[in-house]
Parts: C-alpha cells; sequence; structure tokens
C-alpha cells in the first residue's frame, strides 16, 4: 500500500540567518540559499489497525546542525516549523524524531531520521528525510482453528524479555500486549533486552485449559509476525509460528509526510479549525481569507451539491462574494440567503487552492447551521418503516422543537423532539401495529397464531412522498422527501423461458419448461418432468401484458393427478425408477424495504373435483390459490408428492409461524373458490407474524407459490382448472 500525507509546513528562503555566523561570516560565505525538505515515516499495518487513528507528526522534533555538530534550531511541534528558512551557504544536517517512546502499545509508534545537506547561494536545496520505525513490532495473527476450538476463550500475551509473567503485564509493570484477535503491537524494549516472549492460554471444550508459550531473539526496527494455530498433528497443542521482517524493507515503506510551501486558508474573526455556528436571519454572513506565497493559480470550493470558481470575478455565484487583494490573497464571503438555503445541520466546505510553484491547499472548515435538517437516506429504514427527523439548535433562544410528518396531503403527525448530542433535536416517526384478521385464513376455533398489520397513515414505505415540518420556538420550517423505490422480483411478466432436465430417474427426467432466462438461473420452476412436462409453460393468451405470462394447467397421468404450478425454488424427483417429486420451496432474497402486499395479474377458473383422493370428493369444487411468504428459513422446504404422497411435509403459511427450517416473517394468501372471469389484478395484503424481524442474509427468504389446486398436493383436484399469472409486484 503506498500513501502521501501532506502537510502545509513550509521551510523556505526569508531574512533569517543562523546565529552562529555574522554577517561577515555570511559574506564570506559567499550567500545564503534556502531549504525545502520531506519527511517520511515508514508504518506497520493498514488503514483497519487502531494505529492507523495515530499521528505521530502530532509528536515532532526537528534539529537542524551545523558542520560543527552544534544545534542551530530547534522545532518541537509542526506548528512551530516557520515558514522560511534561509541558511548560509555551506555543509548542515538534520534529525528528525516523530512519535512517542513508550513501553508497548497497540498505537503508539516511534520513527527517527537524519540526513545531511548543503546549502548553496541563491540556490534552493530539496532535503528527504526518511525517518524509520524505531519499535520493535509485533505482529498476532490467528489461524481458524484457534476459534474453532476455543471459541472465544484464549488470549495472548507479547511481551518484552524471555518469559511472561502476567500478573506483572497485567499491572503494567511489565512492558505487554494482551491480544485476543489479530492486531499489531509496538515495544520500546528496554536497554539490555534482546527477546519478545509469548504466552497463549486458552480453554478447549474437551481438553481443558492448554497453554504454550516461548520467545523469539527480538531488536529494533523489525517486525515478528507470530501466527498461532491449533495442531493437528498434536491435539492439544497451539503452534506458534514466527516470521522476521526488516521494516525498512520497501514493502514496508508507505507513509510519505511531506514538508512544502502550501497554501493557507483562515476565518475572518474565528478560528477556521473549530466549527462555527451559525443562525440565518440573525448572523449576517462569513467570511474565508486564502492566503499564498506564490500567485493564485486554482481557487474554489463545494459545498452540497455545489461547486464555486473562486477566480470567475467578483460574484462567481448568488450570495458568494469574492475580494482578490493581490495575487496571492482573496476574500470569500457568503450571504445570510446563501448559507440559509441549505437549511440546518453541519455543511462542509471544502476548499481547493492550487498556486502557480505547485503549492496546494485542501481544507474542510464546517458550518453548523441552525434550523430542519433535510431528511436523507440514511434517516430512513425502509424494512422497519421509520424515519428520524433532526433539527439542530444553536439560537439559544428556542427552548424546544416539535416535529411532524405525513404521507403527501395526508394528516400531520405530531412528535415532541428530544435532545440528542451536539445541540441536536430528533425524532423518530414509527409505524403503529394492529391485530388483523385474515379472511383467507380457514376458520381455526382460536389455534393459529396471531397476525397484525401496519395502521393506515403511521410509518414510512418505499416510493411514497412525505412532508416534514418543524417548529422551533415558533419559527416553522418545513421540506419533503421520496423514498426509494423499493425491489424487483425476478421475470415478475413471465417474459423470460428457457429449458433445464429436471433431475431425477428413467420415468421422470427430461428437458422441460423453465420459467427463467436460463437453466444456471435460479428463481422460478414448477413440477414439470418427463410425465408432466406442461403443467406450467409460457404462452400467450388473450388479455395478458407482454408477449408472455405463465399458464398453469394440470394433467391425469394413469390416474395419479398433477396441479399446475409455479412457485419459487427448485423441483427434483426420485432417482431410478421412483415416481416421488420434490418441490423445495425457497428463494434467496434480500429486501431493501419492507412490503405491505403483493400484486400479481390472474386468470383463474375453477371447476369441480375429477380427480379425488384426499381432503376433496368429486362434489367439491377445487380451488386454485395464490400465496407469498416473507422467511427466515435456513434451508428451502420440501414437500414430497407423487404416485403416494408424504402428508407430513405439507405446510400452509396462513396456519403456522414456523417450519423445522425456520420462521415465517410474513404471508399473504388468496384462495379462489369460483372463476375470475378473465384476467384481474390481485392484491395479497402481507400479514405480519414477527413486527421486528427482518429476513436475515442468505437466508430462503422468499417463496410465491401458485397453483391451479390448492389441495394439488393430494394428488387432488379438477383437470379442467387453469390459472394464469404474471406481473409479480411489490406494493409499498
Amino acid at each position: 500500500m503506498q500513501r502521501k500525507i501532506i502537510y502545509a509546513l513550509l521551510l523556505l528562503t526569508a531574512g533569517f540567518a543562523a546565529p552562529a555566523c555574522s554577517t561577515d561570516e555570511t559574506a564570506a560565505a559567499g550567500g545564503t540559499g534556502y531549504l525545502k525538505m520531506n519527511i517520511s515515516t515508514t508504518r506497520v499495518g493498514d488503514d483497519s489497525d487502531p494505529a492507523s487513528e495515530y499521528d505521530p507528526m502530532e509528536h515532532l522534533v526537528v534539529r537542524i546542525y551545523n558542520a560543527d555538530g552544534g544545534l542551530i534550531r530547534k522545532y518541537t511541534s509542526r506548528e512551530l516549523v516557520p515558514e522560511t528558512l534561509e541558511l548560509l551557504a555551506g555543509s548542515y544536517s538534520v534529525a528528525v524524531e516523530a512519535g512517542e517512546a513508550v513501553p508497548a502499545s497497540f498505537t503508539q509508534r516511534f520513527y527517527k531520521g537524519g540526513q545531511p545537506f548543503d546549502i548553496t547561494a541563491g540556490g534552493s536545496t530539496p532535503v528527504e528525510v526518511r525517518c524509520t520505525i524505531q519499535n520493535t513490532v509485533a505482529e498476532v495473527t490467528f489461524d481458524p482453528t484457534v476459534e474453532e476450538n476455543f471459541g472465544e476463550n484464549f488470549h495472548v500475551w507479547v511481551a518484552a524479555g524471555t518469559e511472561v509473567d502476567e500478573t506483572t503485564a497485567e499491572s503494567g509493570e511489565q512492558a505487554a500486549l494482551k491480544y485476543t484477535a489479530d492486531g499489531t503491537g509496538y515495544f520500546t524494549l528496554p536497554e539490555g533486552t534482546d527477546h519478545l516472549a509469548w504466552r497463549f492460554a486458552g480453554t478447549h471444550a474437551s481438553r481443558g485449559e492448554i497453554v504454550q508459550e516461548g520467545s523469539v531473539e527480538a531488536k529494533a526496527g523489525t517486525k515478528y509476525a507470530l501466527q498461532f494455530s491449533y495442531s493437528k498433528n498434536r491435539p492439544g497443542y497451539v503452534d506458534c509460528t514466527v516470521m522476521s521482517i526488516k521494516i525498512e524493507d520497501p514493502d514496508e515503506f508507505d507513509d510519505t509526510i511531506v514538508f512544502t510551501p502550501d497554501p493557507q486558508l483562515e476565518g475572518v474573526g474565528f478560528n477556521v479549525a473549530t466549527p462555527q455556528n451559525y443562525i440565518p436571519g440573525k448572523s449576517s454572513g462569513i467570511s474565508y481569507k486564502i492566503t499564498t506565497t506564490y500567485p493564485i493559480q486554482t481557487a474554489r470550493f463545494s459545498v452540497g451539491r455545489q461547486t464555486v470558481n473562486l477566480l470567475q470575478g467578483e460574484t462567481p455565484a448568488t450570495g458568494v462574494t469574492v475580494v482578490k487583494e493581490e495575487e496571492k490573497a482573496l476574500t470569500v464571503t457568503l450571504s445570510d440567503e446563501f448559507i440559509a438555503a441549505f437549511g440546518g445541520g453541519e455543511q462542509t466546505l471544502t476548499f481547493h487552492v492550487e498556486d502557480n510553484n505547485g503549492g496546494t491547499l485542501d481544507a474542510t472548515p464546517k458550518l453548523r447551521i441552525h434550523g430542519l435538517v433535510a431528511v436523507k437516506t440514511s434517516d430512513c429504514d425502509l424494512w422497519s418503516n421509520t424515519v428520524t427527523l433532526r433539527a439542530l439548535v444553536v439560537d439559544p433562544e428556542v427552548g424546544n422543537v416539535r416535529f411532524g410528518l405525513r404521507e403527501k396531503d395526508g394528516s400531520w403527525r405530531e412528535v415532541e423532539g428530544t435532545p440528542a448530542a451536539n445541540n441536536y433535536y430528533t425524532a423518530t416517526f414509527a409505524p403503529e401495529w394492529s391485530d388483523a384478521t385474515d379472511p383467507d385464513r380457514p376458520a381455526d376455533g382460536g389455534s393459529y397464531p396471531a397476525i397484525y398489520r401496519q395502521t393506515e397513515g403511521t410509518g414510512i414505505f418505499a416510493a411514497h412522498e412525505y412532508e416534514y415540518r418543524a417548529d422551533l420556538g415558533g419559527v416553522q420550517q418545513s421540506g419533503s422527501f421520496t423514498t426509494a423505490s423499493g425491489d424487483a422480483i425476478y421475470n415478475s411478466g413471465m417474459e423470460y423461458w428457457s429449458t433445464y432436465t429436471v433431475k431425477g430417474g428413467s420415468l421422470t427426467s427430461a428437458e422441460v419448461p423453465y420459467p427463467n432466462e436460463a437453466a444456471s438461473k435460479v428463481f422460478w420452476t414448477s413440477g414439470n418432468n418427463k410425465q408432466t412436462n406442461a403443467l406450467c409453460t409460457g404462452q400467450a393468451i388473450e388479455g395478458n401484458n407482454g408477449s408472455l405470462c405463465a399458464a398453469l394447467q394440470p394433467k391425469a397421468t394413469m390416474g395419479v393427478f398433477a396441479a399446475g404450478n409455479l412457485f419459487t425454488g427448485i423441483f427434483e424427483c426420485g432417482s431410478g425408477f421412483s415416481t416421488s417429486g420434490y418441490a423445495r420451496f425457497g428463494t434467496q432474497y434480500t429486501y431493501s424495504a419492507r412490503p405491505r402486499a403483493l400484486r400479481v395479474r390472474v386468470n383463474a377458473t375453477v371447476t369441480q373435483v375429477t380427480n379425488a383422493k384426499g381432503p376433496l370428493t368429486t362434489n367439491d369444487i377445487d380451488p386454485a390459490r395464490v400465496y407469498v411468504c416473507i422467511t427466515n428459513w435456513t434451508d428451502r422446504h420440501t414437500v414430497e408428492s407423487g404416485l403416494q404422497y408424504n402428508e407430513s411435509t405439507f405446510w400452509d403459511p396462513a396456519k403456522a409461524s414456523s417450519l423445522a427450517e425456520g420462521a415465517i416473517i410474513g404471508y399473504g394468501s388468496k384462495t379462489f373458490t369460483e372463476s375470475t372471469g378473465g384476467w384481474t389484478t390481485l392484491t395479497l395484503p402481507i400479514y405480519w407474524y414477527d413486527k421486528t424481524a427482518a429476513p436475515a442474509a442468505g437466508r430462503y427468504s422468499l417463496v410465491i407459490s401458485c397453483s391451479t389446486s390448492a389441495y394439488g398436493d393430494y394428488t387432488t383436484g379438477s383437470t379442467n382448472n387453469r390459472l394464469y399469472v404474471e406481473d409479480f409486484e411489490w406494493v409499498y
């Protein structure tokens, strides 16, 4: 990894002469030149390490020596380094220290470096000082076998010395670090100490406590990579593999800190490094000043989605004025109207300035604007159907905030704001829930689990526009937002069709119609096989949208009835001469939003039973059915049916909130007891068993099932039924 961090510290020409030399000596030396110095550090680790948050340059000491070794300048922080440094022509050296030399730390590091250089009269001398790490570095990693055998019950101590004393390590008397996960530590070895010791201790579920320890010769400027693994060859032992890496290796040299003449940004009348509170209507704008050593070549700032070129005249944008004092300085003023247009909250102004000598400035001063904060995508949770409104209150005259929310042109809901950190007030609008009754549920005698629906007018949903407002001490502010569009269902219009070879034996395996664009795609399927290869096909039916719909029609082969069907999941048949079919329900599906319902176009023909074997007789109507489930299953649920059926595998999401594979979070169902008389749009409200659970990633979280015969698994139904479906979509 290569990174460059640029610091605006300037070491250039000016009227400064080394105090060890007189005016006559200056002349005798042949004049002066100037120093331009780069300082770089090696570092260990990457941006995921805790150490990446530690800046060794916050603890900087720079010393400059003359040819005789006399100290002529010392700077103890980067802020104290002067903007210009002029030196007599001659020989010098620079020594740099960065960071802190502490006994042991996961973050604090210590670097040193030095470089001789010569100054020529009237010239510029670039000097790069490479500071190498002075610590002894211990990187500990754990092989997966450690967690597999010890869970979380293990740790490793690494300490300065030939052995670890856990008592003194815990108390801090011994320079030591405790690792409970992969990490990198930094040690300053005491004088006379040339070893690092390690001690692994863990509790194995069956073997009890296991302790292994050892040590390695160690020296500064070297990284020791210690990898721990549970020994497969010697059960009950933990192996430690140690690899030594010199820190000076080029692969470890990845941070460069450059001292260079960069432009500066300051606030007019305030500290630009401190976020500034701003009250629209009571403040009168804000000004920033840019200064450079060389003429300004580029100057702009961005805020929100707007970028302003500051070299485009005195008024480069509405509400922005620029006063150019000279080629090396300009003042930018943002008007009250310009700032108020951004609404409340914290805004970051990103300034970018370049001069014609290669100097650059990238600064990000912050404004904390009093008022209602615009709703962002991150404020909305479309699965839990919540939105959090915020207002930043920096006006001391405002004592409380009241928030309101409504769907566009609907009725307002009001909530009193709650004080939060950094002068914010917040209010979260969540859905209300009520007990529900599903008219499609069979009579249950009160044995079914309870179901719920969101109360109309509460919460937020995908693909809707909302209005919000806040009363800040009598001042009204408002805004609006539109939520994301939600999720799509693959091949929702049933336009994609291909073929694939159903898995099975000689009686059942064959190439059959497949409601996906390719055999490799797994989303929709059906019970098509060699004996019943037209239970689900793509057809053009009068009145359907698009070119095709899914046509479901049953078939009776050798007196065995099979319902026309379409479902999400996979279908397989038994091997050999088996006539059993296995419908495995469920497709992995990621939800960005909670749906209220499933909408689908259907055309159903419902008739009397022609083949009776299960719970119906030929005197009964054979109902068709469509249902949807949102699940948290660890595996697909399998239904077995064929010449014989396995009733223990049958399931009905309207009757049970869980199966062996896991929970059913919610469902929607429609049973057709009569024909639709053509195409109709069906909306299946989703009833929720669990109001708070969200489908976990990687679970079989979507089941959609369509069948010409609701009792088809019992090989019971009517060969005269038909069901055509298309245009599946979520309703929010």
